[in-house]
């Protein structure tokens, strides 16, 4: 064993080296900056930490407890379709690392994922290097080291599965290699379909590139002299007829999982596709070269900055030896600088970089194509360092008047994320390298191991100074939240054992129901069907493509969508008196007070950190809920009005069009179309008893007043006033327009909590339970003016709408047996002519039958899921399954058939041929 291991060093330590070193360099930095173990900070920063942490989470209890989440979730908003999430985030075969992590750990688990994906990106790379170009020793290591560590893998490795992209790009170029001078498809086919179920986001910019370098390889190949044009044609044509060949069972390969994500992504991502074109360069193209300094990076960088470029001075300076080499036929050089230049202008040019995107400009990351510009530099750079017999006295120049030249540019036009010693320390790298690269031939013995010292410690400098403009999540902050949330969700879950959703006035994501595992509304992630957040929007939520923030909710949103429990901060806001805590189950048992308040401490028993709540909502109609129970900080409340998954309504329903900011008026609606024999008002607008106005001149043309400060730069404000003569609820709306940056709200003194980005009119709760109690909603301006759009106060009908609710109920499904693709129970309709309306999205892949029978399913608001439905008592069985899987699954399995069958006629053919 031990001389195998010896042999296995003395062969591959090189490759060791590749794969070992970028995972030591970064191993130091988290070390340094105190991440988790090593100290409490923790990598969770942006996305990592608002959405792919819960990801994960969910991650390990899918594989580990229940496999039916793998196909839909409840967690995912009010319900969704997950086969396009796991393809987005989650199906990369590395995430299994995090099943070797409990829970409580998954900081900790995510670290290491992100040593081994950025570890093995570098090993990929030298074994391109030395099974497709004869790399080896030091010099391998040195051009893996700067491919893995690249300015895009460390300002990228938040978004942890696009390294899976980094990871299996130089083995499908590999695949190519083989292809194209060895006729060999198998091994470019395998790694295509790996890399596209992996991320086939990622993938599918690789796929364009493969095109590309395809086409560059062929410019390599050398013919006989006498070889005629036919059968460099017939030649040619059938390299690519292999190619297009192998890339189409790459892709049927990883149909079983493609075909049911692409039909997802119809409702989701691919929803808000532009097919328009922009002819206009975004920026001066020029001012790329600020992206290829040392730490060229700051948290601007991320929402709206330049490509990231950086791949160190070695390789840039190589990467352009490459171009001027006589080594290689003018025709690849030729064909390498047109392809630089067609991925440069890709960058800039808007038309270009929409397609690369997907036909999506991004949101945020703008850019994420930029690594394989970096790869096909840093690849030939190393072909053309291997040949680079010395660095001549032209190249030697062209380095220096090139250094200096972008040096005196960067001086005289600044960028907020260079300063002048990155400019320093970078001109100081390239100069070392050169000197190090004319005195090549002089010192072979030493030079490979300095080379690749520099460039690691190059690659290391720019590592650090990227990762340190960022701000991250402590872990103890993360564990904390944790460790009080999850106790108030057990408990619940303990006591009512039934389906319903919960929801919360704060967050720490919005994706917290995916790490505690319970049925929600609010959501954020880049698979989100596009009509859900689309009719919250209309209902007076704030939303955006990708995301909703369940923070204004009405009486009657929380009934129709089954909020049947909500967890609140404990501020004093929502007290109506000291009511007896009770248990869930019963609604009637005294619970002692302080038994979820012993929990939380039993599992937090070290008080890691003062828990900062992020509060998304002020809902005075939690006064109107049950008090369940309550921990230091938080407080669970019982909806007793909330409806199930399902129930019968009449069929005015399906005439209800969904209005665009008016959600009060849709809300009264839809109320109307559930109760059409009902003919009160269950909204109502009413003025304000009276309004102060200080340092303002108003414009009183309401319900769009404006404002103006009467003093510049002096505090300006409205108090607007009312006093409720019923307990019933009160509403404000709020046109799309006021954003924070433009005024403060406060509800009798105290801050009115909103969730800051929405895109549509919002419905504020700002009174409930508090007749005859004076109710102040202060207006401040922060700015010179400001126009309250769609200002309008409402008076919400309680005793109606509980009427409306008493006959859903009487008609609403009793589940007996739920899961998370089904939903069997009974219901009984109670007259003609009713539909059976649903709170899940609608889908193909929902079935309904009743007694037995499938019905046909309809949409309802245009969005969810309904059916035609008989006076009587019905069995109902609701059930899921993913559409276009079968159909994936049997295109992969046919392609797999025609991969083994392509590969055996490739061996009976070299056999033939050999004999």
């Amino acid at each position: 064993m031990t001389v195998f291991l010896k042999k296995i060093l003395h062969t591959n330590w090189s490759l060791i080296l590749a794969g070992g070193v970028p995972c030591l360099i970064l191993f130091l930095i988290y070390l340094a900056q105190g991440v988790f173990p090593f100290g409490d900070s923790s990598l969770l920063t942006v996305d990592l930490g608002q959405q792919y942490v819960d990801f994960y989470t969910y991650y390990r209890n899918t594989l580990l407890g229940d496999p039916t989440s793998f196909f839909y979730s409840f967690s995912k908003a009010i319900g969704g379709d997950m086969l396009g999430l796991w393809a987005y985030y989650l199906t990369s075969p590395f995430n299994l690392i995090l099943l070797l992590f409990p829970a409580r750990l998954i900081t900790l688990g995510i670290t290491v994922l992100t040593l081994t994906k950025i570890s093995l990106a570098g090993l990929s790379f030298g074994i391109l290097l030395k099974k497709a170009f004869n790399g080896k020793g030091f010099y391998l290591a040195t051009f893996s080291t700067s491919y893995a560590l690249m300015g895009y893998t460390i300002v990228n490795q938040l978004n942890i599965m696009w390294l899976d992209g980094l990871i299996f790009l130089p083995l499908v170029i590999l695949g190519i290699e083989k292809l194209v001078f060895e006729k060999r498809g198998l091994f470019y086919t395998v790694f295509l379909a790996l890399l596209l179920i992996a991320n086939y986001y990622i993938a599918y910019m690789i796929c364009l590139f493969s095109i590309l370098y395809f086409i560059f390889r062929l410019t390599a190949i050398q013919f006989p002299s006498k070889t005629t044009v036919k059968e460099k044609v017939i030649f040619l044509s059938k390299q690519l007829a292999r190619f297009s060949w192998h890339s189409l069972l790459g892709g049927g390969l990883a149909s079983i999982l493609l075909v049911p994500t692409f039909h997802a992504l119809l409702d989701s991502k691919a929803s808000y596709s532009d097919f328009s074109f922009e002819w206009k360069f975004a920026f001066p193209i020029q001012e790329m070269i600020s992206k290829l300094y040392i730490g060229a990076f700051n948290f601007d960088q991320m929402p709206d900055g330049y490509p990231n470029l950086f791949i160190g001075s070695l390789a840039l300076i190589c990467f352009i030896s490459f171009l001027f080499s006589r080594a290689f036929p003018i025709r690849e050089r030729l064909m390498a600088f047109l392809i630089v230049l067609f991925l440069v202008v890709s960058m800039d040019l808007k038309a270009f970089n929409i397609v690369w995107h997907g036909f999506q400009y991004p949101i945020w990351y703008p850019y994420r194509f930029s690594f394989v510009l970096c790869f096909f530099m840093i690849l030939n750079g190393y072909r053309a360092f291997i040949k680079l017999e010395r660095l001549s006295i032209p190249g030697m120049l062209l380095v220096v008047v090139s250094t200096t030249a972008a040096a005196f540019y960067m001086l005289k036009h600044p960028f907020d994320f260079v300063y002048h010693e990155q400019i320093i320390l970078t001109s100081l790298f390239i100069a070392i390298v050169t000197f190090l690269l004319i005195v090549k031939p002089k010192y072979t013995l030493w030079l490979p191991f300095l080379l690749f010292l520099v460039s690691a410690v190059e690659m290391g400098i720019n590592a650090q100074l990227d990762l340190s403009r960022l701000s991250y999540v402590s872990n103890s902050e993360f564990l904390e939240y944790r460790r009080e949330f999850a106790p108030v969700i057990d408990h619940i879950k303990e006591k009512d054992d039934g389906f319903y959703r919960v929801e919360k006035t704060f967050l720490r994501s919005k994706n917290d129901s995916f790490q505690f595992d319970y049925p929600s509304v609010t959501h954020f992630s880049s698979t989100f069907e596009k009509e859900v957040p689309t009719l919250f929007g209309h209902l007076g939520f704030p939303v955006g493509n990708g995301f909703i923030a369940y923070s204004n909710a009405t009486l009657a949103t929380d009934a129709l969508f089954g909020i049947k429990y909500y967890v609140a901060e404990n501020n004093g806001l929502y007290e109506k008196s000291q009511d007896d805590l009770v248990d869930p189950a019963t609604g009637q048992t005294p619970l002692a007070k302080n038994k979820l308040t012993e929990l939380t401490q039993k599992n937090n028993p070290t008080n890691l950190t003062q828990l900062q709540l992020t509060i998304m909502a002020t809902k005075p109609d939690l006064r109107s809920y049950t008090k369940l129970t309550n921990t230091d900080r938080m407080t669970t409340f019982k909806n007793q009005n909330a409806l199930s998954i399902a129930y019968g309504v009449d069929k005015d329903i399906l005439k209800v069009k969904e209005l665009t900011n008016q959600p009060v008026q849709l809300q009264e609606t839809i109320l109307k179309a559930l109760s059409p024999n009902e003919k009160k008002r269950y909204f109502t607008p009413i003025a304000f008893n009276s309004t102060v106005y200080q340092n303002i001149t108003p414009n009183n043309q309401y319900p769009n007043p404006t404002f103006f400060k009467q003093i510049a730069n002096n505090k300006a404000s409205v108090d607007f006033q009312f006093t409720p003569q019923t307990n019933d609820a009160y509403y404000l709306t709020l046109g799309p327009s006021v954003k924070e940056e433009d005024a403060a709200f406060y509800l009798n003194g105290k801050k009115l909590s909103q969730y800051k980005t929405y895109r549509d009119t919002l419905i504020l709760n700002v009174a409930n339970q508090q007749k005859g109690q004076t109710i102040t909603i202060t207006v401040e301006l922060k700015k010179e003016s400001l126009w309250l759009e769609q200002f309008q106060l409402y008076h919400f009908d309680t005793t109606a709408f509980e009427k409306v609710v008493t006959n859903l109920k009487q008609n609403e499904l009793n589940i007996e047996k739920f899961g998370n693709t089904y939903f069997k129970g009974t219901a009984t309709i109670t007259d003609e002519n009713k539909i059976l309306m649903t709170t899940i999205p609608y889908s193909k892949g929902w079935r309904i039958s009743i007694d037995g029978k499938k019905v046909p399913t309809t949409k309802v608001l245009n969005s969810l899921l309904a059916a035609p439905i008989a006076k009587g008592t019905h069995n109902i069985d609701i059930s899921y399954q993913t559409p276009y899987f079968k159909i994936g699954l049997f295109i992969s399995f046919i392609s797999l058939i025609l991969l083994v069958l392509t590969n055996w006629l490739f061996h009976r053919g070299k056999r033939h041929k050999h004999f």
